[in-house]
C-alpha cells in the first residue's frame, strides 16, 4: 500500500525512513499479493494500532523509542514482523486445505464409478466426472476393453436383489495404463456354487436359489406370497415343495451350471406342490414321485415332446431372454383317479398349461376349486367327480375353450351355474349332478352346439327349462330330475330330434304334455313322473318308434291310455301309476313282446284283467292294484314264469291265483298280493305275501287319495 493511501486513512507519526523502509514495503506487497481485495479500512486500522503502541511506550518511559538505531528496528517494525509470520502460517494452512479439497474432489470422481475407472469400488450407478482444478495433467481415458460393470450391492429385500458371490480378479489394472482383461479377470455374475449335483448348496447359495425361485413364482402368479408363509408354525405344501426342490432333489435343476429351462423347473415344482397338498405320502400308488428321475416318469404323469422357451432362471434374471425354443417333455395328462388323494387341489395345478387330461375322480379331495383352472387352456377332460370339493364353480372355467368333457358330480359344490359355461362351444358332456347347485339354468347353455349330455340331476335348481336348450340340436341326453324346477314344459324342447333320454321327473312342472312330444324321433327313455302335469296323454306319444321306457306316474293325467302305445314293438316298461286314467289296458302292449314291467296301479281302469298278458313271457312286474278291474283272474297268467312282483289287490277280481306262481323262486323272494284276506276272501291264494280285506281297501283308497293331494 502507498503512503498516500495511509495518509488518506489518517495514519500519522511515521518517519520517512519507516514509511519507505524496504522490509515494511515488502511485507505490505506480500499482503497485497495474498489478497488484493483487502479494503483500505482494514489497512488504516492496522496503522492506527502501530501508532497507539508507540505512544504507550513513551508514557511508560521505555528506552526503546521508535527510531533508536541502538535498539534495532523500531517497535512497530518488530510487531509487524510477527504479524507477517502469522500471515505466512495462515497462507500455508490455506494451501494445505486447498490441496486436500482438490484431492477429495478427485477421489470423489472415483467413488462415483466413472466409466473406465477400474479402481472404483462404489455402488453408485451414476457417472460423475470431477472438474479439474489447475491440473496440468488430463484425466486418464480407457478403452472399452478395460470397462468393468460392478453389480449393485443387494438390498435388504432378497426378492428384489439376490445376493451374488463374485470371484475376485487376479490383478487390478493400472489407472494410467489401460490393460485388456483376461477371461479369468472378469467377475462372474453367477454364484460360486460347486457344479456337483451331489453336494448341498451353501447357506448363501441356497438363499440365492430360494429367492430366485420365489421371485419367479410370485411374479408369474403361480404361487401367492401368503402361501409361502408357515401356517401356525406348519410349512405349507408350497414351502415343502421349495425345500425339496432346493435341498433334496438330486437333479439340482437350480444349479448355476444347469441349462434346464425355467418352464421345466416350474413344472417340477408344481407337481411337487400337488404331491404335498394331497398327502402324497399316503397315496395307494406313488411310484417314482419325488425321486431323482424326470417328473414325466412319476406314476400317473404323462408327457409329450413340445416346443418350449429355452431360457433358464439366470438368463431371465439377467434379461437375456430370446425367442429360442427347444423340445421339452411337458405334462399332458395327470391320471390319479381312485388313488386315496386327500387334501386340497392346489392353485399351482392350473399352471400345467399343456395338460389335456386332469383325472382325479374317486378320491377325498376337499376345499374349493381355484380360479387358476381357467389357465389350463389345453384341457380336454376335467374329471374331478366323487370327491368332497366345496365352494362355487369358478366362472374362469369358461376359459377352457378346448374342453369337451367336464365331470363334477358327487361333490359338495354349491352356488349357481356361471353363464360363462356357455362359451365352451366344444363341450360334449357336462355332468354336475348330486350337489347343491341352485338358481336357473343359464340361457347361454343354448350356445353349446356340440353338447351331447347334460346331467344336472339331484341339485337345487329352480325356474323353468330355458327354451334356448332347443338350439342344442345334437343333445341326446338331458337329466334334470330331483330339482325344484317348475313352469310348463317348453314345446321347443320336443323338437330335439336326436334326443334319446329325457329325465325331467321329480320337479314341479305343470300343465299339459304338448302334442309336439311326437317330434322326439329318437327318444328311448322318457320320464316325467312326480310332477304336476295334467290333461290327457297325447296319442302322438304312442307313435314314437324308438320308445322303450315311459314313466308318467305321480301326476294328474286323465283320459284313456293311447291305443297306439306299445305298437312300436320296443316298449320295455310302462309306468302310469297314481294318475286318473280310465278305460282299459290297451291291447297294443302285446306287440311289445319283450316288455318287462306293466305298472298301471292307482288309476280308474275298468274291465277285466286281459288274458293276453299271459303271452308276455318276459314280464317281471305286473301291478294293477287300486283300479276297478273285475272278473276272474285268467288262468293263462300261469305261463308267466319270470315274475318277481304281482299286485292284484284293491280291485273287484275273483277266483284263484295260479298255483304255478307258488312254485316260482323269483316270487318266493318277491311280492305277491291280492284280496285274499278276511273271513270271506274274494280271491283264493295259497302263497300270497300280502292279503287285503274289504276294510283294508277303504283305508288304502283313503291313504292314496291323501298322498295325491300332497
Amino acid at each position: 500500500m502507498s503512503v498516500s493511501t495511509a495518509e488518506k486513512n489518517g495514519i500519522t507519526g511515521f518517519s520517512p525512513t519507516a514509511a519507505y523502509n524496504p522490509a515494511v514495503n515488502e511485507s505490505r506487497r506480500r499482503l497485497v499479493v495474498i489478497d488484493d481485495d483487502m479494503s483500505s479500512d482494514m489497512q488504516g486500522s492496522f496503522d492506527e494500532a502501530l501508532e497507539d503502541q508507540r505512544m504507550n511506550a513513551q508514557r511508560e518511559g521505555s528506552t526503546h523509542t521508535p527510531g533508536d538505531p541502538e535498539n534495532g528496528l523500531p517497535f512497530h517494525k518488530k510487531k509487524n514482523g510477527k504479524l507477517i509470520i502469522g500471515v505466512v502460517v495462515l497462507l500455508i494452512v490455506l494451501i494445505v486445505i486447498f490441496g486436500l479439497t482438490k484431492m477429495a474432489l478427485s477421489s470423489g470422481g472415483k467413488g462415483n464409478n466413472v466409466d473406465g475407472d477400474p479402481d472404483s469400488g462404489s455402488t453408485n450407478s451414476k457417472n460423475v466426472t470431477p472438474i479439474p482444478i489447475n491440473s496440468p495433467t488430463p484425466a486418464p481415458t480407457f478403452t472399452p476393453a478395460t470397462l468393468i460393470t460392478i453389480p449393485p450391492i443387494p438390498d435388504r429385500d432378497p426378492l428384489l436383489s439376490p445376493i451374488l458371490d463374485f470371484t475376485p480378479t487376479s490383478s487390478e489394472p493400472s489407472l494410467n495404463t489401460p490393460q485388456p482383461l483376461s477371461q479369468e479377470d472378469i467377475p462372474s455374475l453367477s454364484p460360486t456354487i460347486s457344479p456337483s449335483n451331489s453336494e448341498a448348496p451353501t447357506f448363501v447359495d441356497r438363499q440365492i436359489r430360494y429367492d430366485r425361485l420365489v421371485k419367479n413364482l410370485t411374479f408369474k402368479g403361480i404361487t401367492h406370497a401368503n402361501a409361502l408363509l408357515p401356517e401356525g408354525g406348519i410349512k405349507t405344501p408350497q414351502i415343502r415343495a421349495l425345500d425339496w426342490l432346493i435341498d433334496d432333489d438330486s437333479l439340482n435343476l437350480l444349479a448355476p451350471t444347469s441349462r434346464t429351462s425355467t418352464g421345466r423347473v416350474l413344472q417340477r415344482y408344481i407337481l411337487a406342490t400337488f404331491f404335498f397338498s394331497t398327502t402324497g405320502e399316503d397315496w395307494i400308488e406313488k411310484e417314482n414321485w419325488l425321486e431323482s428321475v424326470h417328473e414325466c416318469e412319476w406314476f400317473g404323469v404323462s408327457c409329450a415332446e413340445k416346443s418350449a422357451p429355452s431360457a433358464t432362471f439366470f438368463e431371465e434374471e439377467n434379461g437375456n431372454i430370446t425367442n429360442i425354443k427347444k423340445e421339452e417333455r411337458l405334462v399332458v395328462a395327470l391320471n390319479l383317479e381312485e388313488n386315496s388323494l386327500e387334501g386340497t387341489l392346489s392353485r399351482e395345478i392350473g399352471f400345467l398349461t399343456d395338460c389335456t387330461v386332469l383325472s382325479l375322480y374317486g378320491n377325498q379331495l376337499n376345499g374349493t376349486l381355484s380360479t387358476s383352472l381357467g389357465r389350463m387352456r389345453s384341457l380336454n377332460k376335467l374329471w374331478i367327480d366323487e370327491n368332497d370339493l366345496t365352494g362355487t364353480l369358478p366362472s374362469e372355467i369358461g376359459l377352457l375353450r378346448y374342453v369337451d368333457d367336464i365331470q363334477l358330480y358327487e361333490n359338495q359344490l354349491s352356488g349357481i351355474l356361471p353363464s360363462e359355461l356357455g362359451e365352451l362351444t366344444r363341450l360334449e358332456r357336462f355332468w354336475a349332478s348330486d350337489m347343491r347347485i341352485s338358481g336357473n339354468i343359464p340361457t347361454e347353455f343354448g350356445k353349446l352346439s356340440n353338447l351331447f349330455d347334460l346331467y344336472l340331476e339331484n341339485n337345487l335348481l329352480s325356474g323353468e327349462i330355458p327354451s334356448e336348450l332347443s338350439l342344442i340340436q345334437n343333445l341326446r341326453d338331458i337329466r334334470l330330475f330331483r330339482n325344484r324346477m317348475g313352469g310348463s314344459l317348453p314345446t321347443e324342447l320336443f323338437t330335439l330330434s336326436k334326443l334319446e333320454v329325457a329325465y325331467l321327473d321329480t320337479n314341479r312342472f305343470q300343465g299339459k304334455i304338448p302334442w309336439q312330444v311326437g317330434g322326439l324321433l329318437s327318444i328311448r327313455d322318457l320320464q316325467l313322473f312326480s310332477n304336476r302335469l295334467s290333461g290327457t296323454l297325447p296319442y302322438e306319444i304312442g307313435l314314437l318308434d324308438n320308445l322303450q321306457v315311459l314313466r308318467l306316474n305321480g301326476n294328474f293325467l286323465t283320459g284313456t291310455i293311447p291305443a297306439e302305445l306299445g305298437s312300436n314293438g320296443k316298449l320295455l316298461r310302462i309306468t302310469l301309476s297314481n294318475n286318473d286314467f280310465n278305460g282299459k289296458i290297451p291291447e297294443s302292449l302285446t306287440e311289445s313282446s319283450m316288455i318287462k314291467r306293466i305298472e298301471v296301479d292307482r288309476n280308474k281302469l275298468e274291465g277285466s284283467l286281459p288274458r293276453w298278458i299271459g303271452d308276455l313271457d318276459q314280464l317281471l312286474t305286473l301291478n294293477v292294484a287300486g283300479n276297478r278291474l273285475e272278473g276272474e283272474i285268467p288262468s293263462s297268467l300261469s305261463a308267466l314264469q319270470k315274475l318277481e312282483e304281482v299286485r292284484l289287490e284293491l280291485n273287484e277280481l275273483t277266483g284263484t291265483v295260479p298255483g304255478e306262481w307258488c312254485l316260482l323262486e323269483s316270487l318266493s323272494n318277491g311280492i305277491l298280493s291280492s284280496d285274499c284276506g278276511g273271513s270271506l276272501p274274494e280271491v283264493n291264494c295259497a302263497c300270497c305275501t300280502s292279503c287285503s280285506t274289504a276294510t283294508t281297501k277303504i283305508y288304502k283308497v283313503l291313504e292314496w287319495s291323501h298322498i295325491r293331494k300332497k
